[in-house]
């Protein structure tokens, strides 16, 4: 009679796992899916709105950090000298991105990663597209958004995106851990009603979501501006040799990193 009851228990006990089970499996799987899903429509809103033209190019500069040539007879300093080189990137209509949505404020992309994406902007409404997409509807993945405090001409264009578990959204804004991967994904585009610009990013950091650099949108003088690039700059996971200069604009890709809600990764690019 105990064994019995005891077979019993362990069925039940059986049953209740295969059930959480069942259920933990029901949950990720649906959550790919919807990701997956997600991650198509991004695809196809850009088939839909990227222009013809295939060879375009942004020609950047990427400067050098001081170079000096010390000489036992006559002291010589080198000059920095520019170093110039070519990104591709597909060009895109924002104007038609516009008519579509008036909420959209861009599209930005970085050649070689999956970061290929609208740009909305909500004064009224800071987050609304945190899990909405280009349509307004219900979305798991959102879309990127910039700060609401933020206008075209702000000293610090904030955006902020997911880390989606498909690598979707910002998730490989965790990648520029490594400074060869940096080297490799240096250039980031931004499209504008205004036009294209090319930033190079200059520091990567590890902070919390209330770091000071989230404060940061406009800098009304120039010792502010030196300021918070020094800041950015110490807290860098690795030199990069540029350093900002008073009047270039920086832009900042804001995402979650590691395991802690509040932990974030930046990826500060300069405007050249």
């Amino acid at each position: 009679m105990k064994k019995h009851k005891g077979k019993i228990q362990m069925g039940i006990v059986i049953g209740i796992f295969s059930s959480i089970l069942i259920t933990c499996l029901v949950s990720v799987f649906s959550q790919l899916y919807t990701e997956n899903k997600e991650k198509e429509e991004f695809r196809q809103l850009a088939e839909i709105v990227t222009e013809e033209t295939t060879d375009a190019t942004l020609e950047e500069i990427v400067r050098k950090p001081n170079l000096l040539k010390v000489s036992d007879s006559d002291n010589e300093v080198q000059a920095e000298q520019p170093v110039y080189y070519t990104t591709y990137y597909e060009p895109h209509s924002i104007s038609e991105l516009i008519a579509m949505n008036s909420e959209c404020f861009g599209w930005i992309s970085i050649t070689g990663t999956n970061i290929n994406y609208p740009v909305m902007h909500t004064p009224d409404n800071p987050q609304k597209y945190l899990n909405k997409n280009f349509y307004g509807e219900y979305s798991l993945s959102g879309v990127p958004f910039l700060d609401s405090r933020c206008s075209t001409d702000s000293t610090n264009l904030i955006i902020y995106g997911h880390h989606m578990n498909n690598g979707t959204m910002f998730a490989e804004l965790c990648n520029y851990t490594s400074s060869s991967y940096r080297d490799e994904h240096k250039a980031v585009a931004l499209e504008t009603k205004g036009g294209v610009s090319a930033y190079t990013v200059f520091a990567v950091l590890k902070v919390k979501s209330d770091d000071e650099w989230y404060r940061f949108t406009s800098a009304l003088t120039e010792k502010r501006y030196n300021s918070l690039v020094e800041y950015a700059k110490e807290k860098s996971i690795y030199e990069t040799g540029i350093a900002p200069k008073y009047g270039q604009q920086i832009l900042t890709l804001s995402t979650c990193y590691g395991n802690n809600q509040d932990d974030r990764i930046l990826v500060l690019a300069v405007r050249n």
